[in-house]
């Protein structure tokens, strides 16, 4: 069994993430500020396949309020997160995007695999029923 098979409680301790549980929505903060070069993207891309791999995250929101830049391997770990997510049936959404990462996940077409919202509260509200 290798660590993404141990169940993880909603306030495990990561280095680039911070997590909670907002009724059933699992909160997914990254608090790392740059994201750059390859084995950010690879440590990103492990604790976000770790959340994903929870029973308890079938609905996640991803904040990106304290990150300023993401280079191509983040985003190749958000890529995988969406991709993942869709795949088991689990909703993902981002939100509080600064303008520069916005941009460069427009430009790589994340914006067309997964909804992103301006704040935390449109993101959450977004799960809501209709």
């Amino acid at each position: 069994m290798n660590r993404q098979d141990e169940p993880l409680s909603p306030d495990a301790s990561f280095q680039h993430l911070r997590l909670s549980m907002v009724g059933d929505v699992a909160l997914v903060e990254i608090h790392t500020k740059d994201f750059q070069g390859p084995r950010a993207g690879k440590e990103l891309g492990y604790e976000l396949a770790t959340v994903l791999a929870q029973d308890w995250a079938r609905r996640i929101v991803v904040d990106f309020h304290r990150t300023a830049f993401m280079s191509s391997s983040g985003f190749a770990a958000l890529f995988k997160l969406v991709g993942q997510a869709k795949a088991s049936g689990r909703q993902v959404k981002f939100c509080g995007m600064a303008r520069g990462v916005m941009t460069g996940a427009a430009v790589v077409g994340l914006t067309k695999m997964v909804e992103v919202h301006e704040d935390r509260a449109g993101a959450m509200k977004a799960f809501a029923p209709a």
